[in-house]
């Protein structure tokens, strides 16, 4: 079996992951030219394949419309990290390059830095790439290829097994490629240390479609193809949207779901990602005696500390293992409190459900708003099968928003939870898609 395959792929670009970006710095120029030869405009939308870190993200500043790829879980979390430092609108998955999953003609550019000659099968990936381009679709190829003339040196030859097994295939020859996937080769700048830069157009459809043979490992990293609406229609009210929906089986978890940060809205809030420009208003709030009175948590000491706690809201939703809305007013887009879920269980399709609200927006109806939206997205977005609620029973109102949505009581341990001092009592509440389905919320 030969090394280069997906399973050893994920393995040795998780391992270089923290290393990736210092290394990938040396391509930066050629990112730079390839990129920037495209002529791109704003409105284009665009694919990037392999995207690692995201350091191609540095050169598409005036974008629009961006999705980007790579089968590593971790290099897709600092992409996303990326993009949001960026503020740019990327669309980030976890995705095999030799099974592209969206629909014919989709794109008008995709981009493919140094991954032609990592890819497993680099024929199936371009086959892929011809099919998601548009008819006057472009292309742009940054990598390590033999040179157009296709000699293969001596030394190339007995480098080959060495890189192939720690970085990448140096024997490819991007033109012969390039020809059986029908794209055209448009412009051809060869750089130092074998690197190439190939820009094209998709070209006439080949002879014959190179498919490939699609193994078992390669299945497991395939699954979703529709797009995600970054916001729930507020419209369709929540028994509407049951009726419609009742039928429906759950399968998977969808974390393409969670590829950007999506947010929601209702009647009177806009349930959007933590800024650290609230982190005087997280402060306050988890600095309050009466928010905090039933949450068994310490209380924040200051501001900075609630813009480390902002952060790693931040870095949890990278991980995909939590997502925390702030839930802000439509008219001022002012914080009042947040509510999200923690411990996204992707085997077991759980999560738990917490919330706080300031005590000056209380008895307002703001956090039935919020919590009715969050299980909405869950439920009918992540596929979720079931929503834990933990409190502490002495929180009557906490117990009552449960129950108003279709909670139900499943245990209560006796001093489980040791805080400030003392054994403290938990309640546990659960909430299954079935239930959520039949519409007793």
């Amino acid at each position: 079996m030969s090394v280069n395959n997906n399973t050893w792929n994920r393995i040795r670009y998780t391992l270089y992951q923290p290393f990736y970006d210092l290394a990938g710095n040396y391509f930066n120029k050629y990112r730079q030219l390839s990129i920037e030869g495209l002529n791109l405009r704003p409105s284009e939308k665009i694919l990037i394949v392999g995207a690692g870190t995201g350091l191609d993200l540095n050169y598409l500043n005036n974008q629009k419309n961006i999705t980007a790829i790579d089968l590593t879980s971790s290099m897709v979390a600092d992409l996303m990290g990326k993009a949001e430092e960026l503020h740019l609108p990327v669309e980030a998955l976890v995705m095999d390059g030799h099974e592209l999953e969206f629909s014919d003609a989709s794109f008008d550019v995709v981009i493919l830095h140094l991954i032609v000659a990592v890819i497993p099968d680099p024929d199936r990936c371009l086959s892929e790439v011809r099919r998601v381009l548009k008819p006057n679709g472009r292309f742009t190829i940054m990598d390590k290829f033999i040179p157009a003339n296709g000699s293969i040196s001596l030394i190339r030859r007995l480098l080959n097994p060495f890189t192939n097994f720690f970085f990448s295939d140096i024997t490819r020859d991007a033109n012969t490629l390039l020809d059986r996937a029908g794209l055209a080769i448009t412009h051809d700048d060869a750089h130092k240390l074998g690197i190439r830069v190939i820009r094209g157009k998709k070209g006439r459809k080949p002879k014959k479609e190179v498919v490939g043979k699609k193994t078992g490992d390669e299945q497991a990293f395939s699954g979703f193809v529709k797009p995600f609406p970054l916001h729930s229609p507020p419209a369709m009210p929540v028994r509407q949207r049951l009726k419609v929906n009742s039928d429906r089986v759950v399968h998977d978890i969808n974390l393409k779901v969670l590829s950007r940060f999506p947010e929601l809205e209702t009647k009177r809030l806009i349930l959007r990602r933590l800024a650290l420009t609230d982190a005087q208003d997280y402060y306050e709030l988890r600095s309050n005696e009466q928010a905090m009175q039933f949450m068994d948590r310490a209380f924040s000491k200051s501001k900075e500390a609630a813009a480390e706690a902002i952060k790693l809201t931040h870095q949890n939703f990278r991980q995909k293992k939590g997502i925390w809305w702030a839930l802000a007013d439509k008219r001022n887009n002012h914080f009042m409190g947040y509510v999200g879920f923690k411990d996204i269980d992707i085997k077991n399709k759980s999560a738990e459900i917490g919330y706080v609200l300031h005590p000056d927006h209380w008895a307002s109806g703001w956090m039935t708003e919020a919590v009715e939206a969050a299980l909405t997205f869950v439920f009918e977005e992540l596929n979720l099968h079931r929503v834990i609620g933990n409190i502490n029973p002495d929180n009557e109102a906490s117990r009552g928003l449960l129950l108003k949505f279709g909670f139900k009581k499943e245990a209560y341990f006796r001093e489980d939870y040791y805080f400030n001092g003392k054994f403290l009592d938990s309640e546990i509440y659960g909430l299954l898609i079935t239930d959520y389905q039949s519409g007793k919320i």
